[in-house]
């Protein structure tokens, strides 16, 4: 078995659409958050593109405050990328 085989930071793939790197299940990705430097405020959350793809990154503050929900941000990311592929 690969060195890779036990390593979910080497386990991703690049999504073009978001420009963020991509983990195959979500536990991967909350692996590699726990192993991030400055883990607060990180989130693990899926790709609005990719069925099965998941990233990690900051919550965006209008998500914590409760001005928007996931399906509101999940929408806003899907018309941006649209936009910019559209381009």
């Amino acid at each position: 078995m690969s060195p890779r085989a036990h390593n979910p930071s080497a386990r991703w793939t690049w999504c073009g659409r978001c420009e963020h790197r991509g983990y195959l299940t979500r536990g991967d990705a909350k692996a590699v958050r726990k192993r991030h430097h400055g883990e607060k405020g990180m989130a693990v959350f899926p790709c609005p593109h990719t069925e099965g793809l998941f990233h990690v990154g900051h919550r965006p503050d209008a998500l914590s405050s409760g001005e928007i929900d996931r399906g509101l941000l999940r929408h806003q990311a899907v018309q941006a990328a649209a936009g910019r592929w559209s381009s």
